[in-house]
């Protein structure tokens, strides 16, 4: 397991946190560093009309943002002397036609990356001081681009390998993004199935006449009534209702705990962790504690008890990792092993749950529903949507059923 949310920092250091195999293992035998440059190959397999992609992302060596031209030379933007200020180089990497040859750039080294598709239409990009790249929004109704049909992909590539997924983290979107990286092997991510973003929509539309909670709120329509996008929780999960969707969840872990191990096995030879629940905080051997996590707290996997804090020990970090697989999952009240006592079979099965990541898992093959979807049981299969080699020759991002 590569972690998307550490490797996407760019350092390798902190990925080894959550990495399992252990990180060496993951990387291409054949390279002790990957290259300074790969070929990037950007094609519209199937989508009539106009498309344009984006990329972006930081600098390996300067950390500085910068942007692909659509010659492939790289843009570094410099500070304005105003927030909000346009992007003023155009950036827009037209795509040939649906079925056309891809566009073939060199990709430089880069971390925290993206690849963004928008079809008919360019995306609006701004600076503020720093410089700092205002990148587009997608659940603010102000922002220029929220009504444009766009979507992306993460990677970084830096001097271990590159690494790229397909994430719906964020949202998912109605562009289909697929990816396949060549190096010592051949790796492939599926894009989006036809009809998959309206299947998502009515299935949490459904779920939230089931349960009360608004998870249709989380389906983001134009004008026309179509649906634009599909968000996900954590970016409503800090408000009512959605504040309170895990608390008698938590409330029923916080009480098993008290008088049953939960064994969480860091994975790769790493060790089993015990801990139980004394008061409000979840101990584990070795020192390593957690508050009563919230809604946002499991949604996010990233603030309270599960904030990723740099300081904390590999051990900590892998803890955190698994815990915050299994409330998405709604697997730690029913299996006190974390993450081998469970399968894919048993993820969401708790009325309590993550629906987003259920509904988004019951309609796409593949891809990052939260944050540590990465996270499996040993000899289960990999539904993160990753793609990673060491020694990459050519990164093909395509749009498009």
């Amino acid at each position: 397991m590569i972690s998307r949310r550490l490797f996407l920092t760019g350092t390798a250091a902190a990925a080894t946190a959550l990495t399992y195999p252990a990180w060496g293992s993951a990387l291409s035998p054949q390279a002790s560093a990957a290259p300074e440059t790969c070929e990037l190959a950007l094609r519209n397999t199937s989508l009539p009309g106009a498309v344009n992609a984006y990329v972006t992302g930081h600098d390996q060596a300067t950390n500085g943002w910068v942007l692909l031209r659509p010659d492939g030379s790289v843009y570094r933007p410099e500070s304005p002397g105003a927030p909000q200020t346009p992007l003023p180089v155009d950036c827009a990497i037209p795509l040939n036609p649906a079925g056309g040859a891809p566009v073939v750039l060199t990709l430089p080294r880069m971390f925290g990356a993206r690849v963004y598709f928008v079809r008919d239409d360019k995306l609006d990009f701004f600076l503020n001081p720093g410089p700092a790249l205002v990148e587009p929004a997608f659940a603010t109704p102000s922002d220029p681009n929220y009504g444009r049909t766009w979507s992306f992909c993460e990677f970084t590539f830096n001097q271990d390998q590159l690494f790229s997924n397909i994430s719906y983290v964020d949202l998912v979107t109605a562009l289909p993004i697929g990816i396949t990286l060549d190096g010592d092997a051949t790796h492939t991510v599926a894009p989006l199935p036809e009809g998959a973003l309206e299947r998502i929509a009515d299935g949490l539309t459904a779920q939230a006449g089931v349960d009360g909670h608004p998870w249709d709120q989380l389906v983001l329509r134009g004008g026309d009534g179509r649906v634009l996008r599909v968000i996900s929780p954590q970016n409503l999960a800090g408000q009512t209702p959605f504040a309170n969707v895990f608390d008698s969840y938590v409330d029923q872990v916080w009480e098993k705990y008290r008088s049953t191990d939960l064994r969480i096995d860091l994975q790769g030879g790493r060790g089993v962790f015990t801990g139980r629940v004394s008061g409000d905080t979840l101990t584990f051997n070795g020192g390593h504690t957690f508050a009563k996590p919230t809604s946002m707290d499991i949604f996010t996997c990233n603030s309270g008890p599960f904030a990723n804090n740099p300081a904390d020990s590999d051990d900590k970090k892998g803890l955190l990792a698994r815990l915050g697989a299994a409330f998405n999952r709604s697997t730690v009240l029913s299996h006190a092993d974390q993450p081998n006592g469970a399968t894919a079979a048993d993820y969401y099965k708790d009325p309590v749950t993550n629906h987003f990541a259920r509904v988004v898992h019951a309609n796409t093959p593949i891809g990052y529903a939260f944050p540590y979807d990465d996270v499996q049981p040993d000899g289960q299969p990999d539904v993160s949507g990753a793609a990673h080699d060491g020694n990459p020759r050519r990164w093909t991002v395509s749009v498009g059923s």
